[in-house]
C-alpha cells in the first residue's frame, strides 16, 4: 500500500527522471482528439496498480487538460518494484511497431511508391520504355509531362537509387540514436533501422520525437 504523500512524491520523481516513460503512459492512456497533440504531461500520483496523470492537449491556440490513469501490467507489491516496471514500460515505448508501415498512410504510400520504383529499376530502362510505348495513352501522358518514356524510365531508376541513399542515411542515424540516446536492445534497434530504411521520414519522425523528449530532459538537468 502506498500512502498519498509517497504516491505524490513518486509521481514527481517519475515525471522528472523518466520523461519518455511518462510520455508513453500519457499517450497510451489519454484519448486524443483529431488535430490535438500532447504538449505537457506529468504523473500526479503512483498507485499500486498504476499512475494517475495530468495531460495537456493542444490544437493551435486551443488547449485542454485531461486526467488519465495508466494501469501497470502487473500491480506493484511495494515501491521497490517500481524501477523494474518503469524499465518495462520504457522498453515498450521505445520499441517500434511493424504494423505502423501499413497503419500510417504516408508510410504506406512511400512503401508502395518505393516498391514500384524498385520494380522499374529491376526490369531496366529499356524494358520500361518498351512497356510504355506499348500503351499509347500512357505513353502520350508521360511524353507530355516528362518529354519521353525513356526520360521517365531514367528518372524512375534515379529516384530509386536516391531513395535508397536517403533512407539508408536515415536508418544509420536511427541506429545511432537508438543505441546512444534511447539505449534500447538489438532487436528494437534493428527493427527501427529496417522500418526507416523501407518507409523513410514517417518512421524516422516517430523516432525523432522520442529522441527529442530524451534530449530535452537531458538539457534540463
Amino acid at each position: 500500500m502506498i500512502s498519498d504523500e509517497d504516491a505524490k512524491g513518486l509521481g514527481k520523481e517519475l515525471s522528472s527522471q523518466h520523461p519518455l516513460t511518462v510520455f508513453g503512459m500519457a499517450k497510451a492512456s489519454t484519448k486524443i482528439g483529431a488535430g490535438f497533440k500532447i504538449t505537457s504531461y506529468a504523473v500526479t500520483a503512483v498507485r499500486a496498480d498504476g499512475c494517475e496523470l495530468r495531460v495537456t492537449l493542444c490544437r493551435g491556440d486551443l488547449c485542454e487538460m485531461k486526467k488519465s490513469f495508466y494501469k501497470f501490467p502487473t500491480p506493484l507489491g511495494s515501491p521497490k518494484d517500481l524501477p523494474d516496471t518503469i524499465r518495462q514500460i520504457r522498453t515498450n515505448v521505445c520499441s517500434p511497431n511493424l504494423f505502423w508501415l501499413v497503419t500510417d498512410p504516408l508510410a504506406l504510400v512511400i512503401l508502395v511508391v518505393c516498391s514500384l520504383l524498385a520494380y522499374g529499376t529491376y526490369i531496366g530502362v529499356e524494358s520500361m520504355t518498351d512497356a510504355f510505348l506499348g500503351a499509347p495513352k500512357v505513353e502520350r501522358t508521360i511524353s507530355a509531362v516528362f518529354g519521353s518514356p525513356q526520360t521517365f524510365s531514367y528518372l524512375v531508376c534515379g529516384s530509386f537509387w536516391f531513395s535508397v541513399a536517403a533512407h539508408g542515411l536515415e536508418a544509420s542515424i536511427a541506429v545511432y540514436y537508438s543505441i546512444t540516446s534511447l539505449k534500447i536492445g538489438v532487436l528494437p534497434t534493428t527493427l527501427w533501422g529496417i522500418m526507416i530504411f523501407l518507409a523513410g521520414y514517417p518512421m524516422f519522425s516517430r523516432l525523432q520525437q522520442l529522441v527529442s523528449i530524451e534530449h530535452g530532459h537531458a538539457k534540463s538537468k
